[in-house]
């Protein structure tokens, strides 16, 4: 039933067994072990009596699943991109140098309360021992290096503070310098309902960040079960604790948005001596550092960086030396926050964690089981000196700029328990997170609220209009407002049609793909589901719409037909309306969709999910939902369209999970591809088919009985504790 996979350095040896023990995972035979439980998903599942020996599991387990992803994100840490990307990796090269990741995490290591980095360096030695017993995984570029726990400090620093970082170079470009930095494109959804409208009388909350499928952000799914660590959710490749998830007490959700904390000082440089600039009068020395990277098929390439005491050079013009201030330059703390998170009781807890202001700039949402929900609009926040454009370069020369400490948490956006008894907030401003929102921005610092209130997105827009006219959630409900394909404002759009056919379709009666066509999108449901063919329809009249009149004309249209979005907060808005002349433009359009629908896939009937796709390697599968015209709750962004006319997602719904937050918790939830990167094992792919594609959130399994019928694996680990 079993094979062995052998006694590595005479240490300790692994035993992968099909099937379980006949106790439940964690009892009777593993009772006192470390096991790493593999589910029909090959999602791991980690028990262990120790939070140490759970946290080594967790590090040899993503080494088993995510061999190089994992040495590839640590590798973008220390500015070594280039090792295995090319020339291409210089840019981020760049970046993780100017802030020195991972000289900063080992320089200010003994700011890590010691319980932490003792669990960071059991993570660690997880992953090293995967390593060691399979050198096959580690791949050429990486050489014979050990991974350490400032490595993995110096990734969380990156991915998370990369938002923070990439806040400095927008300000940047809004004082009329293009930094030259790829921005990464990010978005989320989180929502969250009180026991008062919950059908099951607990709390509720959604989870569901918005990120590439591939790269850094690629999340991987585990549940652990380690002393006093419980939880289910997802990390990162590199990343010990719960990033996303739940632990026996509580869920936090994040999206995109926060306050700002970075900004961009102006330098005036000394004419005389440009590695100089003026500070009260003074003139300064700039330091200068030397950094030799590797970068692959070209040898080795040095990159020189400038440094001030407000932050490094990120661009010379004229004279001028533009230094990036960045809140979070000097923050090791990182893996504290979570570390607090992992192991709160309540919303309280989570709150202490915020207190460390660590957290990077985010919406965060929490849920507990005792009924609470709570919103903090977190970052570690500069107080800044009244009378300057804080979103534009300032002048640098003078400490009467210089910040003034920190905001407390207690100073944030945020809110408990709401009398409406619900609020989301997808990428959109605290004012409409629910009808009547509290949360004005005239009530705080601009750079706190950090966005101008007033609008709201589609997918905001969506979520408010579900959850405000449902006064009893049920699971049943909740999971299919998790994946829900219903585009806000479809509506008007379709009417457009109906409308334009009622008074000229007559005209073109004697055209059948049209008569066909207008009849099939008028009769459609309105939900972009990957076996529709009026949402395919509708996908090409909306394209061809953009291809006839251009972006920034349908932009405006877009904005009088969908109308205000706040309609949804209950700010009611008519349709405007349209002259003939715009009805016949309309209806030119959809026939010339038609017809590129036609040329594409042969026939009229071609549905949703045979031009859209998720997939991997040379196998995929029809989706649905979507973005830009057809944006939907369940979000995602695609390839370019390939040779046969067929769209993959590549970014989108990247681990969505559902928490009920009953006695025990509740949860669901998927990944769009699949747990493993190995080709040949069957979790390459295997949830884009069984689970993402068909929309269904699968049992998270996460308590010992329910685990118990669906194991897969299970290998025994030494005690790392």
């Amino acid at each position: 039933m079993g094979r062995r996979l052998g006694i590595f350095t005479g240490v300790w040896v692994a035993l992968t067994l099909l099937a379980g023990a006949e106790a439940l995972p964690g009892t009777g035979q593993d009772a006192g072990k470390t096991v790493v439980y593999r589910d029909t998903w090959g999602v791991a599942h980690i028990y262990s009596d120790t939070v140490e020996g759970g946290l080594y599991a967790m590090g040899w387990a993503q080494a088993q699943d995510r061999p190089e992803a994992l040495l590839k994100n640590l590798a973008r840490a220390l500015g070594e991109s280039a090792r295995f990307e090319g020339p291409a990796g210089l840019q981020a090269d760049t970046v993780a140098q100017l802030w020195d990741l991972y000289g900063t995490a080992k320089a200010l290591s003994d700011r890590i309360r010691p319980e932490v980095r003792g669990h960071v360096q059991a993570f660690a030695r997880g992953v090293n021992d995967w390593y060691a017993a399979h050198p096959e995984d580690v791949p050429e570029w990486w050489g014979d290096r050990k991974v350490d726990e400032f490595m993995i400090v110096a990734f969380g620093r990156l991915f998370l503070y990369s938002w923070s970082i990439d806040d400095a170079f927008d300000e940047l470009s809004r004082g009329g310098i293009e930094p030259g930095i790829e921005k990464t494109q990010r978005g989320s959804n989180q929502w969250s309902v009180s026991p008062k409208r919950s059908a099951v009388g607990a709390a509720i909350l959604y989870i569901d960040p918005h990120l590439s499928w591939w790269g850094p952000s690629r999340f991987w799914e585990f549940r652990i079960h380690a002393g006093g660590l419980n939880g289910s959710g997802v990390t990162l490749a590199g990343f010990p604790y719960v990033g996303l998830g739940h632990n026996a007490n509580i869920a936090w959700a994040m999206t995109t948005g926060g306050p700002d904390t970075a900004d961009i000082y102006i330098l005036t440089l000394n004419p005389d001596n440009p590695l100089q600039y003026q500070y009260d009068g003074e003139w300064r020395d700039l330091a200068v550092r030397k950094v030799t990277v590797q970068v692959k098929g070209a040898g080795t390439q040095e990159l020189t960086l400038y440094h001030s005491h407000l932050g490094p050079i990120v661009a010379l013009r004229g004279g001028k030396a533009y230094a990036a201030a960045m809140a979070y330059a000097d923050a090791v703390e990182v893996n504290e926050a979570w570390y607090l998170l992992n192991f709160a009781k309540d919303y309280r807890d989570a709150m202490v964690a915020m207190d460390t202001l660590q957290f990077f700039p985010q919406n965060v949402m929490v849920a507990d089981t005792a009924g609470n929900i709570y919103y903090q609009r977190t970052g570690r926040v500069p107080r800044r000196p009244k009378g300057y454009d804080w979103t534009r370069p300032v002048d640098g020369s003078t400490s009467a700029t210089a910040w003034q400490g920190f905001h407390p948490a207690s100073d944030h956006v945020q809110i408990l328990n709401p009398p409406q008894g619900y609020m989301q907030n997808c990428n959109i401003p605290p004012d409409g997170m629910m009808v009547d929102s509290p949360l004005t921005p005239d009530k705080y610092p601009d750079y706190l609220y950090n966005v101008k209130g007033g609008y709201l997105n589609p997918r905001g827009a969506r979520a408010v209009q579900l959850l405000s006219q449902d006064d009893s959630v049920t699971i049943e409900e909740a999971l299919a407002y998790a994946v829900d394909v219903h585009p806000f404002g479809v509506e008007r759009w379709v009417g457009v049609l109906r409308d334009a056919d009622a008074k000229l379709g007559e005209y073109l009666a004697d055209n059948a793909d049209y008569t066909a066509g207008i009849k099939d999108i008028l009769a459609w449901d309105l939900e972009v589901r990957r076996d529709s063919t009026g949402a395919l329809k509708y996908f090409y009249w909306r394209e061809q719409l953009v291809a006839d009149y251009g972006s920034d004309t349908m932009e405006e249209v877009e904005g009088a037909i969908d109308g205000n979005r706040l309609r949804a907060l209950g700010k009611a808005e008519p349709m405007p309306t349209l002259s003939d002349e715009q009805l016949s433009g309309a209806l030119r359009s959809f026939v010339s969709a038609l017809a590129k629908l036609k040329a594409d896939f042969g026939s009229l009937d071609a549905v949703y999910g045979d031009k859209f796709r998720v997939g991997r390697g040379d196998q995929s599968w029809p989706v649905g939902g979507g973005d830009d015209a057809l944006t939907t709750l369940r979000n995602m962004g695609w390839e370019a369209e390939r040779d046969d006319h067929t769209r993959w997602g590549r970014k989108g719904q990247t681990s969505t999970q559902l928490v009920v937050l009953t006695k025990p918790i509740q949860s669901w939830m998927y990944l769009p591809i699949g747990e493993s990167d190995r080709p040949e094992s069957p979790h390459y792919r295997d949830q884009a088919e069984k689970v993402f594609g068909p929309r269904k959130l699968k049992k998270t399994w996460w308590l010992p009985k329910d685990l118990a019928g669906h194991i897969e694996s299970r290998t025994v680990l030494p005690d790392a504790g």
